[in-house]
């Protein structure tokens, strides 16, 4: 499903971002040089000079008028003075008629009135808070998604701050082993916290590794700034998998923020980082990129108290006590952000139960073997999912359906297997406090351990083996469901998407959301694109972020929001936006987006997009497996390739349905 949304020229009073300031704040401080566009430049050289021609005209002005004040009766002087006034006036003309000239120039190149969309000519040229740069947001190059979010306010002071980067890194590059931890063979634990003696307090410095400082006249890997000042330092700790690690969790030793004010804060990725890559030397996480671009940076603002409130789950799937087909995924969805430290990873058999890694995530069948594939914490942090990697069928795309286990235990003579799950919730140091010890369990990202029964009471988790039944109490979270031996193959489609097909005139902080007719996976939302036209040399930043929404009885009861959060989109000059959904997207049963079914024409007053549903049959544009016709380009079937689509979108007027395209042969 493609479709157009409209960011215009007309809306420019509501701009947050100028296309001229787009990207220069990155390239500012590591090249030294001043961060001002070339056009930006011409127009203070504009606007300076005719400022100086308004200064001759008043000299004039009062040249004249001095001449016939003191003429005397003088005829000759008179009419010098006249044509002295004649002639000013005849300037002004011509330098208001610049004037007019220079704004309209200004208009067309995006500059607004000023240069940067402020509507004074004598104004400065502002840098946006929001920067689209190379390096951004989830579908960047490098990283996949943080936390705290880019301008996210009201962060409390105690919470930690999470990185993940598309591919695994290479710890030693800005990891201290400070703690001194090494494994069997003597090599150094990077990313790790130990554990005290029982006599001695846990200590986030003596206990946990800490993150490098800058090496002498350079930048440090990581910078975190409170308010343009350094921090004090800080512990880092890797989240990932058999050696491979793409998540870090960064603590500062002390608390972020004030007690008396809310404060911004920058956080800065350098080029210090590299990739866990030894066949290509661990080359830098930013290689390849030119000097002043090579680094990521956001900001978030905390306030002034701190979070002890403990984090509970929402929902899961498959649902407790429901009966699901093998090819499904495991979800958990949380009500904020958690740590990822200790509960991403691979399952495996403790003989009685399996477990991941850091003994934190336990599952247990009946007749089913050891569940293969890995736990990953997605959707900025909110939401668990594991994804099966054993390979059971192929969807309509002609992608791969992955399957958990059912009843292929030896002897095994069933066609369901129930599955139960136990997360354990984090261990807390007091029962006074949910504030909870790094990796023991589930927690916050402000250390809060999982309260699974939501009575906001400490309930000191068990650690009795075995873990089944044992420790299914307390706050530990735990639930079973069945799998049948069977694949569930129904595609999900849109029901609904905000901006509609052709919307225009888009604010700059529009929603920009798609609701999906199915519960989906999490990972695919990040494969969604977007494209602009004008290209852009420092493309839009955006993230996924996903909300599930069902009511716990089958799986047609449920939908799924996708939201793109995005960095404020363009409007100081016409600008054209694609949003692209392909069908690497996919629900919680591997089914991808395919036939490409979806809404068709957007409500002019609300810019959303008609509902499309079995209610609702006339609102959708369904392709059909039977034709030709294989996806929806701006509501329109088509038999045309993805990019032709584009391209085909991006040539057209802006606000016509592209009709003609369904004579187009597939490409």
């Amino acid at each position: 499903m493609y479709f157009l949304i409209q960011a215009s020229a007309a809306s420019a009073e509501t701009a947050v971002t100028s296309t001229v300031t787009q990207g220069l704040e990155i390239i500012q401080e590591p090249l030294g040089q001043t961060a001002v566009d070339i056009r930006v430049i011409v127009a203070r050289v504009i606007r300076v000079a005719l400022g100086l021609l308004g200064i001759i005209f008043l000299i004039l002005i009062l040249y004249g008028g001095y001449l016939w004040m003191t003429a005397g009766g003088n005829a000759e002087q008179i009419a010098a003075a006249k044509k002295v006034l004649t002639n000013g006036t005849i300037g002004l003309i011509i330098i208001l008629s610049a004037y007019s000239i220079v704004l309209l120039i200004m208009n067309i190149l995006g500059l607004g009135s000023s240069g940067d969309g402020s509507g004074d000519l004598m104004g400065e040229v502002g840098l946006s808070s929001d920067q689209n740069f190379y390096g951004s947001g989830a579908l960047g190059t490098i990283i996949k998604d943080h936390y705290p979010d880019r301008n996210q306010i009201d962060v409390p002071r105690n919470a930690k701050i999470i990185i993940t980067f598309k591919k695994p890194v290479n710890l030693a590059s800005f990891i201290d082993n400070t703690n001194g931890s090494k494994d069997g063979d003597g090599n150094d634990i990077l990313g790790d916290c130990t554990t005290p003696n029982p006599n001695d307090n846990f200590s986030w410095e003596n206990n946990c590794d800490r993150l490098k400082i800058a090496e002498p006249n350079k930048l440090p890997p990581i910078s975190i700034k409170r308010a343009g000042e350094e921090i004090g330092g800080a512990s880092v700790l890797a989240s990932g998998a058999n050696g491979s690690y793409h998540t870090v969790v960064i603590r500062p030793l002390d608390l972020l923020g004030s007690e008396s004010e809310n404060m911004l804060h920058t956080v800065r990725v350098g080029a210090a980082i590299k990739f866990d890559d030894p066949e290509n030397d661990n080359p830098s996480i930013f290689k390849g990129l030119p000097p002043g671009r090579d680094f990521y940076e956001w900001k978030f603002t905390t306030n002034n108290t701190l979070d002890l409130n403990p984090p509970y789950v929402v929902s899961v799937f498959p649902a407790n006590g429901t009966v699901e087909s093998k090819n499904s995924v495991i979800q958990v969805d949380f009500n904020e952000p958690i740590d990822p430290t200790g509960i991403q990873g691979v399952f495996t058999d403790q003989k009685d139960y399996f477990a991941i890694e850091g003994n934190v995530i336990f599952a247990t069948t009946s007749q089913s073997t050891l569940p293969p594939g890995e736990f990953r914490l997605l959707n900025g942090y909110k939401t668990l999912e594991f994804t099966s990697t054993l390979a059971c069928g192929t969807n309509a795309c002609g992608g791969t359906i992955y399957c958990l286990p059912v009843c292929d235990k030896t002897g095994a003579d069933c066609t369901e297997d129930t599955y139960e799950i136990l997360l354990r919730a984090g261990r807390t140091f007091t029962n006074s406090s949910f504030e909870a010890l790094p990796f023991s369990g589930l927690m916050d990202l402000s250390g809060n351990a999982l309260d699974a029964n939501r009575n906001k009471i400490v309930d000191q988790v068990s650690i009795t083996s075995p873990v089944f039944p044992n420790q299914k109490e307390y706050d530990n979270f735990f639930w079973s469901f069945r799998l049948n031996d069977r694949v569930d193959m129904t595609a999900p489609y849109l029901h609904q998407v905000s901006p509609g097909p052709n919307a225009g005139n888009i604010t700059p902080d529009q929603e920009l959301s798609l609701l999906f007719s199915k519960r989906m996976r999490v990972e695919p939302m990040y494969s969604i694109a977007i494209e602009e036209k004008p290209i852009s040399a420092d493309p839009l930043c955006f993230v996924p972020r996903v909300t599930f929404n069902d009511d716990g009885t089958t799986d047609d009861d449920y939908t799924t929001k996708t939201e793109l959060k995005h960095c404020p989109f363009i409007t100081t000059a016409q600008r054209y936006y694609y949003p692209v959904v392909t069908s690497s997207v996919e629900d919680v049963k591997f089914n991808c987006f395919y036939p490409g079914k979806g809404p068709i024409d957007t409500e002019s007053a609300s810019k959303n997009s008609k509902i499309c549903d079995d209610a609702h049959p006339n609102n959708c544009c369904g392709v059909d497996k039977t034709t030709d016709e294989v996806f929806c380009c701006n509501g329109v079937k088509n038999t045309i390739d993805t990019q032709a689509c584009i391209e085909a979108l991006k040539s057209a007027s802006p606000l016509t349905v592209i009709s003609p395209l369904t004579a187009q042969t597939a490409g």
